[in-house]
C-alpha cells in the first residue's frame, strides 16, 4: 500500500512539473492571442494587426481588417482550454466573452509570437 501511495504521489508530482512547464512555455503565445482578441474587438485595429505575422498582412490589409471588425462587441475575457506546443508553434482553442456575456470561440496558431492562423466564431456582433 505504501509503494502504490508513493508511485500515486510521483505521478501527481509529474503531471504538475509537466503542466508547469507547459504553461510557462506558452506565456508569451496566450498574451498574444488575447491581446489580439481585446485589441481588435475595442477598435485598436493597427496593434491587433501588428500581432499577425507578416504575410497575413497581405490578406488582411487594414481596410479589410477594419471591415471585419468594425461591429464586434468588444471581449472583456479570454481563456484558452486547450494550449499545445512543438518546435513548429503553439496551437490553443478556448473562449472570448463579452460583459454581456456573449461567447465566441477562438482558436490560434502562433509562431515566435506572431499569430500565423486565426479564427473567432461566431463573432458577437452589436
Amino acid at each position: 500500500m505504501k509503494t502504490l501511495g508513493k508511485i500515486l504521489l510521483a505521478l501527481v508530482v509529474l503531471v504538475g512539473v509537466v503542466v508547469l512547464l507547459v504553461d510557462l512555455l506558452t506565456s508569451s503565445d496566450r498574451t498574444t492571442a488575447r491581446d489580439f482578441v481585446l485589441l481588435a474587438s475595442t477598435g485598436e485595429y493597427v496593434a491587433a494587426r501588428q500581432l499577425l505575422h507578416d504575410e497575413l498582412h497581405t490578406q488582411f490589409p487594414l481596410d479589410r481588417f477594419e471591415q471585419v471588425f468594425a461591429d464586434v462587441k468588444p471581449y472583456s475575457d479570454v481563456s484558452f482550454s486547450s494550449v499545445e506546443t512543438s518546435g513548429s508553434g503553439t496551437s490553443m482553442t478556448g473562449v472570448a466573452t463579452t460583459d454581456d456575456d456573449c461567447s465566441s470561440k477562438v482558436s490560434f496558431e502562433v509562431l515566435r509570437d506572431r499569430i500565423i492562423a486565426f479564427n473567432i466564431a461566431p463573432l458577437c456582433r452589436r
